[in-house]
């Protein structure tokens, strides 16, 4: 974990147990594929395809969310703003 420890800057990152807490299926996403890579599950050709198609699902997932917070917009805690009501 890094900090910025500047004074004029807001520290943007968060802790694991934080992360876990929050995103828990993206935790145990990064834990299998972390797993499944120290494994060895790559040196094998069933293996590499697999990898292959998980990194597409993967990819693909995180570049239509790039694009929803770019178009949408993110607030600071990375969730979607929601639609002012006095507006």
């Amino acid at each position: 974990m890094f900090m910025d420890t500047s004074g004029n800057s807001v520290a943007l990152y968060r802790d694991v147990s934080d992360f876990v807490r929050d995103e828990p299926l993206t935790a145990l996403a990064i834990a299998a594929a972390a797993g499944f890579v120290l494994g060895g599950g790559v040196n094998r050709r069933v293996g590499r395809v697999i990898l292959t198609i998980v990194g597409r699902i993967a990819l693909q997932s995180v570049a239509t969310s790039l694009i929803t917070g770019i178009t949408v917009g993110t607030g600071e805690n990375g969730r979607p703003n929601k639609a002012d009501p006095q507006s």
